[in-house]
């Protein structure tokens, strides 16, 4: 009976390697990482431009 119930135990566990498989399938963490480091290289490149934009725009108007 004890075996049995050993049995079953073991078949319940959870298999390590298809743990690590989904959890790297499903990796939301390094997914939304890397959508916010795309969004924040763009948002710098706008920043950079309206910069850029803000000083021509400040030079055409003291010229």
């Amino acid at each position: 009976m004890d075996d049995q119930l050993s049995n079953q135990i073991e078949e319940f566990k959870t298999d390590e390697d298809e743990l690590a498989e989904v959890l790297d399938q499903y990796d939301l963490d390094e997914a939304l990482a890397t959508e916010f480091d795309t969004i924040d290289a763009q948002f710098r490149e706008l920043q950079i431009l309206y910069t850029s934009l803000l000083n021509t725009r400040r030079f055409l108007k003291n010229a």
